[in-house]
């Protein structure tokens, strides 16, 4: 290269180098939306909206939510690897979106391994396993004992069919060794209506759905699936505690689009890990049934892959597929 040549290169090389790191610096430069693959009053929607307006007012911009529900989270999750990847397009990410997705559905219009932009974990919660007043087990020893002895599956009422619920359910009974029929609603409230009245035997979902029924003596909780025992309730034993070395929590987390610059992500993460450990956001989450559970984004990422490795299995062994 010829010296002239060199020395008119060198504006342009400059630029493009400083490109990636004036972009971060000048971020945000405009409202954020913030992408939920859940109705207006689902839980991730709820649990968002708070996480949301704090973050709005670290950044300096408003972070606005936009529920984009269908088929399982994907309509948020295309919307999202379709925007420019400058942090001004977030989504929430839960187990469904980054991990079962992959494995229920044949045709994906992401790729959760490849599409996403960890951010950090938000929080993660523990299932729990209920059952009608007279079903005879009064717990998962007793019930696993019960189900040995007779030739019927069990009926377990769930919401939508490869919800996490679902999922961590099925986890569960290849752990205990038993087999069940789930039987899909279409919500929560739906699924515990039905036990309640007798017309399904057992019930699995978060604790936060079922504590109401089971301070009133309408249901009864058999085990929870977490690590520690549930603040909703606190008399109801671990799996482990149970007696059987199985753990299933579904975690809610925030992603970008693939590519989103390093300092963008970075300087989100600082803020929401910020806002995460506040003892009354830390309330606040503890009310939805979740823990909060901040993280870096390298931690994140390698915690999407692990699941991947984890819940694949559960869910090619249980041939489950949605179309």
């Amino acid at each position: 290269m010829k010296r002239r040549d060199f020395l008119n290169a060198i504006p342009f090389t400059a630029l493009t180098l400083a490109s990636g790191p004036s972009r971060a610096q000048g971020f945000p430069s405009r409202p954020i939306t913030l992408l939920v693959g859940g109705a207006p009053g689902s839980v991730p929607d709820i649990m968002v909206r708070p996480v949301a307006e704090r973050l709005a007012s670290a950044l300096g911009q408003p972070v606005l939510v936009d529920d984009r529900p269908g088929a399982a989270g994907s309509v948020a999750m295309s919307a999202l690897v379709q925007s420019p990847a400058d942090g001004h397009t977030l989504a929430l990410a839960t187990m469904s979106q980054a991990v079962f997705n992959a494995y229920l559905f044949g045709k994906l219009p992401y790729d959760p391994l490849r599409d996403l932009e960890p951010v950090s974990t938000l929080v993660t919660g523990a299932m729990a396993l209920a059952a009608h007043p007279s079903f005879p087990a009064g717990s998962l020893r007793e019930l696993v004992a019960f189900a040995k002895a007779r030739s019927e599956k069990l009926f377990v009422a769930i919401p939508q069919m490869g919800s996490p619920p679902h999922i961590i359910a099925l986890l569960l009974t290849r752990a205990i060794g038993i087999e069940v029929t789930v039987v899909p609603h279409k919500s929560g409230s739906d699924a515990v209506n039905a036990v309640v009245a007798g017309e399904i035997p057992l019930l699995f979902d978060a604790p936060t759905i079922l504590s109401g029924q089971v301070r009133a003596g309408k249901l009864k909780a058999l085990v929870v699936t977490g690590t520690h025992r549930e603040p909703a309730l606190p008399e109801t034993p671990t799996a482990k505690e149970s007696g059987f070395d199985v753990q299933g929590e579904a975690w809610i987390g925030l992603v970008a689009p693939k590519g989103t610059p390093a300092a963008v992500v970075q300087r989100l993460n600082r803020e929401l890990t910020a806002i995460l450990a506040t003892s009354d956001m830390a309330a606040l989450m503890a009310k939805l049934g979740f823990r909060t559970l901040p993280s870096t984004p390298e931690a994140f990422r390698t915690l999407i892959r692990e699941e991947h490795v984890k819940w694949s299995g559960v869910i090619r062994d249980a041939g489950l597929k949605l179309e």
